[in-house]
C-alpha cells in the first residue's frame, strides 16, 4: 500500500503547486503518511473532521454510500481540504497566496 500512498500523493503534487503537505489517514484514523512537514498528530484530527462532514451532510438516498463531503478549513494564508473515501481519508495543505493586510 505504501508505493499507491506515493503515487497517489505525488499526482496531488503535481495537479497543484500550492500544495504544501499531505496527510493519509486510515479508515480507523491512523496515520499512514505525511508530506510537507504535517505532524503526525495531525492525522486523528483529519479523520475527526472528516466524520463530523458525514453527519453534518449524510448521504442521500440517490447518492452513493461511498461518496462523503468535502470539508475545507481556511486560514489566513493556507486551506486544508479533507476528503474521506472507503479507504483512506486525505488531508491536502495548499497555499493560498492570500496574505494578511495590516490593518491599521
Amino acid at each position: 500500500m505504501s508505493a499507491e500512498i506515493t503515487k497517489v500523493v505525488n499526482s496531488i503534487y503535481e495537479e497543484d503547486k500550492n500544495v504544501v503537505g499531505v496527510v493519509v489517514v486510515d479508515s480507523s484514523g491512523l496515520c499512514l503518511a505525511t508530506y510537507g512537514g504535517i505532524s503526525e498528530e495531525a492525522a486523528g484530527v483529519i479523520a475527526s473532521i472528516a466524520a463530523h462532514g458525514d453527519h453534518l451532510l449524510p448521504a442521500s438516498p440517490t447518492q452513493s454510500a461511498d461518496v462523503s463531503p468535502v470539508v475545507q478549513v481556511e486560514a489566513e494564508s493556507l486551506k486544508i481540504t479533507i476528503r474521506r473515501t472507503p479507504l483512506i481519508t486525505l488531508g491536502i495543505v495548499t497555499d493560498t497566496g492570500e496574505r494578511p493586510r495590516d490593518v491599521r
